[in-house]
């Protein structure tokens, strides 16, 4: 019965879609019928969906009865801002039985579960930002990013466009892999994980949570965690409680005196690594929503490590270069200081990622980490090249896309301007941003390898340094013209981060003392990162 449904339904589907231009694709066709039911923001409503696809380069006809999926799915708006101000809109969707129960079901040979995303990229015209970011995350190794899968759809006989076939946030084996919780698991090992929670606006599913009590890096506010999974109906108080005062430990920790100490420091309840790949994402995407909205985090079981870990990575749309507010367009400065730019925004940034980078050994990881991806996957070449590669995969779907959806060239919140007029133009200027944004961080990646710093000559701090020859205590005097952040390192001729500190800088002069007792005799470099560029002394210890 079920295939002549959509036999008879293909008729129709296929007339209307072929009025649009629309009739075949190198790309899987999704093809979902409502039946005349309206899609909401909650509940999911029960519709028809089939996927066309022919397999690894063939082409896909609307024509063709060859079908990845073909059944019943629960679907529904997602998203904040887009789905409120876009036409193309996003969704979500259940695999669902005839009567309504989600399934687990391989789509598009990505591993089986029940819940999905469409993403539409309408104001990313590269259409490619997530798709981008997420296969960077995997190619680093070590953390989970959703997988991605480019289709066509039809939805009610209409033509929609290019969609993103994504992996939802999940707790499960082949996505965040934490144990399942249940119900009775309220004390003991049992009640120390899994969980994923979040810190995010207060839309969608899951609103509830709690605030942190420590503040922003910046601004005024409060940080908000949010419970994700698992899911607030299920979560008993036992389970709320435990999370909660575990984060609050942490928090307490992270900003103590005895932050670094490596038995009772920051690191008894966070996994530093998981951090330093999550800074490394945001800030090579200089993600303007990074940090402070969109925020995952998971933690395990204590018989399975039982840490705070960062991750999985989402929501990328408007980074890398495409948002004309609080620097997001720029491709020098840092995300993790956005409340420096943007003090008033209600939704700011933790200090967690600012304190982390006053511990030497995290600044030694993260640097080890930066230049081996460098060196490897994050090269220039190999980032231009995963570019290319997907705009030639879209250059027969994007015309279309952008004939239903005709953007290009127009200014859509929140691109900045200039608006690239066309698809090529708009590949030039990503590849060109992301070439610019990397050479800005090897330039002043915190412990980056000697040499690439900017010249002194070319930045408006001044910075002296005595005694030098030093022995005991170095004192650093900085010069600002401004209140800004900075980063001040020494780093021994070989690469060795010896010490680190997060400075608040006010305008005027600023002292900061280091010790150097422990240093090796030799000869180091004292750097100063700050917004205006990298200073670098030569510190002679005797």
């Amino acid at each position: 019965m079920k295939n002549v449904f959509f036999l008879s339904a293909l008729l129709l589907v296929s007339a209307a879609a072929r009025s649009q231009g629309f009739t075949t694709s190198n790309l899987p066709i999704v093809v979902i019928n409502t039946n005349g039911k309206q899609i909401v923001d909650e509940p999911k409503v029960m519709v028809d969906m089939k996927i066309i696809y022919n397999g690894p380069g063939k082409m896909n006809l609307l024509t063709d009865t060859k079908y990845d999926y073909v059944g019943k799915i629960g679907i529904e708006l997602r998203g904040s801002t887009s789905q409120d101000l876009f036409p193309k809109k996003p969704y979500g969707f259940e695999i669902w039985d005839n009567a309504g129960k989600s399934v687990n079901v391989s789509v598009l040979g990505l591993p089986a579960e029940s819940d999905w995303i469409f993403y539409p990229s309408y104001n990313d015209k590269t259409l490619m930002h997530n798709v981008f970011v997420m296969k960077m995350a995997r190619d680093m190794g070590g953390m989970y990013s959703s997988r991605t899968q480019y289709v066509e759809m039809v939805l009610d006989n209409q033509y929609m466009g290019v969609y993103v076939l994504m992996e939802k946030v999940k707790r499960d084996a082949s996505r965040v892999n934490v144990t399942k919780m249940a119900v009775k698991d309220v004390t003991g090992d049992a009640v120390t994980g899994g969980y994923i929670f979040k810190i995010d606006k207060t839309t969608g599913s899951d609103k509830e949570g709690w605030a942190s009590k420590v503040a922003p890096s910046a601004g005024n506010g409060k940080i908000n965690y949010l419970y994700d999974t698992p899911k607030v109906a299920d979560l008993v108080l036992e389970q709320r409680n435990y999370l909660r005062a575990y984060v609050d430990s942490a928090e307490a920790a992270l900003v103590g005196n005895n932050f670094q100490d490596k038995t009772n420091g920051f690191r008894r309840f966070y996994d530093a690594e998981s951090f330093a790949k999550m800074f490394l994402i945001n800030e090579v995407t200089r993600n303007v929503d990074g940090y402070r909205i969109s925020t995952f985090f998971n933690k395990d079981r204590a018989s399975k490590g039982g840490k705070i870990k960062a991750g999985p990575p989402w929501d990328y749309d408007i980074a890398l270069g495409n948002a004309d507010y609080c620097d997001g367009f720029k491709t020098t400065g840092w995300a993790y200081q956005f409340g420096k730019v943007c003090p008033d925004d209600f939704w700011q940034v933790p200090v967690l990622w600012q304190r982390m980078l006053s511990d030497t050994a995290y600044v030694t990881s993260l640097r080890r980490e930066y230049l081996r991806l460098r060196s490897g996957v994050w090269s220039t070449p190999k980032l231009q090249a995963n570019i290319d590669s997907v705009a030639a995969l879209l250059s027969d779907a994007q015309t279309r896309n952008f004939v239903k959806w005709p953007v290009l060239g127009q200014k859509i919140w929140p691109n900045p301007s200039p608006v690239p007029a066309t698809y090529p133009a708009e590949i030039a200027a990503f590849k060109t941003w992301v070439g610019a944004r990397m050479v800005w961080l090897d330039q002043n990646m915190p412990g980056a390898v000697l040499g690439t710093e900017t010249p002194a000559e070319q930045s408006v701090m001044l910075v002296e340094a005595s005694p030098n020859p030093v022995s005991e205590t170095l004192r650093v005097r900085i010069k600002s013209p401004a209140n800004t952040d900075s980063f001040v390192e020494v780093v021994s001729s070989q690469g060795q981060i010896m010490n680190t500190q997060f400075v608040e800088l006010r305008a005027g002069e600023n002292t900061v003392e280091m010790p150097a007792t422990a240093w090796p005799i030799g000869v180091y470099a004292l750097r100063i990162h700050a917004p205006m560029g990298v200073v670098t002394r030569k510190i002679q210890k005797l």
